[in-house]
């Protein structure tokens, strides 16, 4: 911090102003995590983690992530939904995005069969939307893009795990979202998944974690 200041907004490198730099980060972390209900504080000293606190730390994803998924999967959120959910993780922030991709990315949008009623080529989180969306229908990808659809695929395992997601239910209420994100179908998409007999089991809910069994398949082998 004392080698650059500027890059974390110090305007003195004093013994005291570091000081209080660092007593306010965190104070302002701790009140955040609070606000999100991942940690609870007593008497301004006593920090104990919450349920959610305790899934993003032991299941190493982002704090930001586990709050974007108790506010916004629902019991009757469908396909699009997911997706745009899933998607808008924060682990997916670093899948890049190279220069001129956009032509290519739009023309993999132009055959995926969920759209967007605003389409950010240049959004890491958008191109996450479109390689999921990819591997659901097979769309074969140059080399630079199959090597993302991997890493992004293999961030979806970790994050849709059942166990996951059954206790962010717990924590949340939301039984029904949790019995949908545990489905992993088996076929492709334009067959019928004998998950359907199930009640509340919709074609979209088994046609999105379709990427469940298609890389468990893909990494077998």
């Amino acid at each position: 911090m004392t080698q650059n200041p500027n890059y974390y907004n110090l305007h003195n490198v004093s013994h005291q102003h570091l000081s209080d730099h660092l007593s306010e980060l965190v104070e302002n972390t701790l009140q955040e995590l609070v606000n999100l209900k991942c940690i609870s504080i007593e008497d301004e000293m006593d920090v104990s983690a919450l349920n959610l606190g305790m899934i993003a730390a032991s299941q190493n994803i982002s704090y930001v992530t586990v709050e974007v998924y108790t506010l916004s999967l629902k019991e009757r959120t469908k396909l699009k939904g997911l997706l745009e959910v899933v998607a808008s993780s924060a682990e997916f922030e670093s899948i890049p995005i190279r220069r001129h991709e956009d032509t290519i990315l739009r023309r993999i949008y132009d055959r995926v069969p969920v759209k967007l009623d605003r389409a950010d080529f240049k959004a890491p989180h958008f191109k996450t939307f479109l390689l999921l969306q990819a591997h659901f229908s097979r769309i074969q990808l140059p080399p630079d893009l199959a090597a993302d659809q991997v890493l992004v695929l293999e961030k979806v395992l970790n994050l849709c795990g059942c166990h996951i997601l059954k206790r962010m239910a717990e924590c949340t209420g939301s039984n029904g979202c949790a019995a949908d994100v545990c489905v992993g179908a088996v076929g492709d998409r334009q067959t019928d998944s004998p998950l359907k007999k199930i009640p509340h089991f919709e074609p979209e809910v088994c046609l999105f974690f379709l990427a469940v069994s298609l890389l468990n398949s893909k990494t077998d082998h």
